[in-house]
């Protein structure tokens, strides 16, 4: 896989989990000329959508990757693995009814999706990498690039990869991995890092900072909030989809 961790100098966009949301079209719209960061999660929806609905909705977000395939960057949620990987356990709101159409989008467009992305100090992944997990579970390397090895994993760091924790219903003392990062299994990010991750629902975005790291979440698309970071400012700016 291409590794990505060159510095950009557009302004970024960062979505939170989508679950058949429109609102990335009006963050996309008011926000031309940036960089676009879908952190997961594009399926399995609270609302009752039609199906329809939900795979069109997908089908425009990979589009607009097409269509600008540098600025435009899609993470994995926990709710896009169970399609990817039937032989996983679905998690809830998973949806027989449209597994063979999502399962073909998503593997027909696998390339174009990242199990994390990163910018020098700045990791984006869907829920989020805490110290220990990374070092003890994982087995991976500080003095190396993280989304390089979280996006090309030895065959013995699926498991860990892959994880869902206690706090979300795994097994007892277990951590979550990057698809499943509780936020309170998140209390010693990674020293160094700035982490932008969604996931864990929040009414707005909330930055938390502990351990010599920090992350920042984003889960808040629903209630028509996202990212805006510029490049060049160690700050964030949330923005409201009136």
């Amino acid at each position: 896989m291409k590794r990505i961790d060159k510095e950009n100098s557009k302004p970024t966009i960062v979505l939170g989990d989508i679950h058949g949301l429109a609102y990335w079209k009006k963050a996309v719209e008011e926000n031309p000329d940036c960089r676009y960061i879908f952190l997961g999660d594009y399926l399995d929806p609270y609302d009752n959508f039609p199906h329809k609905h939900l795979l069109n909705n997908l089908n425009e977000i990979i589009q607009l990757k097409k269509d600008n395939i540098d600025d435009v960057i899609l993470l994995i949620g926990n709710h896009d693995l169970h399609y990817i990987l039937l032989n996983i356990d679905p998690c809830t709101r998973f949806d027989y009814e449209i597994e063979a159409a999502a399962n073909a989008l998503f593997t027909d467009n696998i390339h174009l999706f990242m199990n994390a992305f990163q910018e020098g100090k700045r990791i984006f992944t869907h829920a989020g990498i805490s110290e220990k997990w990374f070092l003890d579970d994982f087995g991976g390397d500080l003095n190396k690039n993280i989304a390089e090895q979280l996006n090309n994993p030895d065959h013995d760091q699926l498991p860990a990869l892959y994880r869902c924790g206690a706090m979300r219903g795994g097994d007892y003392f277990a951590i979550g991995g990057i698809f499943w990062a509780d936020i309170d299994e998140l209390t010693d990010p990674l020293p160094g890092y700035e982490q932008v991750v969604g996931h864990n629902r929040v009414d707005e975005i909330l930055k938390y900072e502990k351990n010599g790291g920090q992350i920042t979440f984003c889960d808040c698309l629903y209630n028509g909030l996202w990212l805006k970071l510029d490049s060049f400012l160690p700050t964030f700016y949330p923005y409201r989809d009136k």
